[in-house]
């Protein structure tokens, strides 16, 4: 008999039970990890972390949501940090994908708060993650980033000079 009612409760919460695993899935990001990169030597070196998003069809726009909400408190204990925390959790504006690219606009905000950016060290620990956790999806090759729909101030901000030839014109009409 237990086993009986046992089994009819199961069959009548298994649709809750399994209903949040439909309605959700695993996205990676990449945060700098100090165990394995001591003092930083190498800037640009990440590691993967899955993520649990609500499902979405801008699963490449929720992924960055989440990488710019920085490590956890748990991560952090793993010894695993971020440029990225709580307050730059909202800097996304938008993120286009097409043609095997990534569009990435971002909010002033980062260009007034985000000057450590900037640096050598800097440009790294910040275009690494962003670009890693897109590539994980198939249809991203390449990324391009722009501030408040503009390349040129992007490159300009990031010292870089020049946009990439592949933004012709250092048009920011992808990025809408």
């Amino acid at each position: 008999m237990k086993i009986f009612v046992l089994s009819l409760l199961l069959f009548a919460f298994s649709p809750t039970i399994f209903g949040q695993a439909k309605n959700a899935r695993t996205v990676k990001i990449y945060l700098s990890d100090t165990n394995n990169n001591p003092n930083f030597e190498d800037c640009g070196k990440v590691r993967a972390v899955n993520r649990t998003i609500p499902k979405t069809k801008t699963v490449a726009k929720a992924a960055l949501e989440e990488l710019f909400k920085g490590a956890t408190k748990v991560e952090k204990a793993k010894g695993l940090t971020s440029i990225f925390s709580q307050e730059t959790s909202s800097i996304l504006k938008s993120v286009n994908v097409k043609n095997g690219a990534a569009y990435v606009n971002l909010k002033n905000w980062v260009i007034q708060n985000l000057g450590t950016a900037t640096t050598s060290c800097g440009a790294f620990t910040f275009v690494t993650p962003i670009e890693k956790t897109l590539m994980q999806f198939p249809s991203v090759k390449k990324v391009f980033f722009a501030i408040e729909g503009s390349p040129k101030d992007y490159y300009e901000w990031m010292q870089v000079g020049e946009c990439p030839d592949e933004l012709v014109n250092c048009s920011g009409k992808d990025f809408e």
